[in-house]
């Protein structure tokens, strides 16, 4: 086992590529994931587990961000939020000014802040060679950190 230091931004993305993405809106799927590709057993296994801990560190995430969203939201419907802009409009409705909220300002601080927290990561590397036989037109920059490439 080796261990890589990775900023919590980049945890987020690894487990997009390992686990696939989606549109939220779409729900078009924006990546695969390398878990969804043709891999042998024991590189499954592996991500598998790589996966879980990703996914205890994403929980975090969204816990935090959500409390963070409920400081600085408003609530309305049930449902609380964090009105992104102030606007001021004429007397016939149109938008004459339109400014980013101070809530929405500290949360986009807030959450930056907390998105390039470092958190040290164990894994099992990967060798290049167990990875030759996917073909993809995905470009997977943090997984690519996690792999052992043979030396000359």
């Amino acid at each position: 086992m080796e261990k890589i230091s990775l900023k919590l931004h980049e945890i987020l993305t690894l487990d997009a590529e390992l686990n696939g993405a989606k549109n939220q809106q779409t729900g078009e799927v924006t990546i695969k994931g390398l878990a969804n590709e043709k891999l042998s057993l024991v590189v499954k296994y592996h991500m598998n587990e790589l996966s879980k801990k990703v996914a205890v560190e994403k929980q975090s995430v969204e816990t935090l961000r959500e409390e963070l969203i409920k400081k600085l939201g408003t609530e309305e419907d049930g449902q609380v939020f964090i009105k992104m802009y102030d606007e001021v409009k004429d007397e016939e409705g149109n938008i004459v000014s339109r400014s980013l909220t101070e809530n929405f300002l500290e949360f986009n601080k807030e959450y930056d802040t907390l998105l390039n927290e470092v958190k040290e990561l164990e894994y099992r590397p990967f060798e290049l060679s167990e990875l030759a036989s996917i073909e993809t037109e995905a470009n997977y920059d943090v997984f690519f950190k996690l792999i052992k490439a043979p030396t000359e």
